[in-house]
């Protein structure tokens, strides 16, 4: 089996909350990176370089396929609405994630990625139909734990530089973390 073709563009669907930012800040901020749309409600005027928007007419599921191409890599976003202006990202009722999901894998699409805000974790029944349909969720912002490595037993000042190291090494994660939208 051929590897799929690069994407044309990034699709992303239900840009809303501190997921939906962090989804458009990370593909927003990689250089070279392909095009990126957010399905919206309504057009805006401005937005930043690099982002582009699809306007979906009507509040079903179904309304938003005709933005999608089977080239698109597409990132589903499900959280909640953090600010009233976020009313203007279109974003489909949790209850369709599996019916979507299903219709955007009959129409092609072979690369997406459903990102679940934090207490948005997807019950059984919808990832065993994204297994099932080979697409990947995530909770946005969690990262896969670190072992700490082992403590060292040499003499005192290698046992000092490790400890610094940890500590500062800890105190950068920490700091990221707070950064974090």
């Amino acid at each position: 089996m051929r590897p799929p073709p690069p994407p044309q563009r990034v699709l992303v669907i239900g840009a809303i909350g501190r997921a939906g930012a962090a989804v458009l800040r990370e593909r927003l901020g990689q250089v070279g990176a392909v095009p990126v749309t957010v399905l919206c409600t309504r057009g805006f005027a401005h937005q930043p370089r690099g982002l582009d928007h699809a306007v979906v007419d009507g509040g079903d599921w179904r309304d938003c396929l005709h933005h999608v191409s089977a080239q698109d890599e597409v990132l589903l976003v499900l959280d909640t609405p953090r600010h009233a202006r976020e009313a203007i990202f279109w974003r489909p009722e949790r209850a369709a994630l599996v019916p979507l999901v299903e219709a955007l894998h009959a129409q092609g699409v072979r690369r997406l990625d459903v990102v679940f805000g934090p207490g948005h974790a997807p019950d059984a029944t919808e990832s065993a139909a994204l297994q099932r349909l080979g697409f990947g969720a995530r909770e946005a912002g969690r990262r896969p734990p670190v072992a700490a490595p082992p403590s060292p037993t040499g003499p005192w000042p290698e046992r000092l530089a490790a400890w610094m190291l940890r500590t500062l090494i800890d105190t950068l994660h920490a700091l990221g973390m707070q950064r974090r939208p």
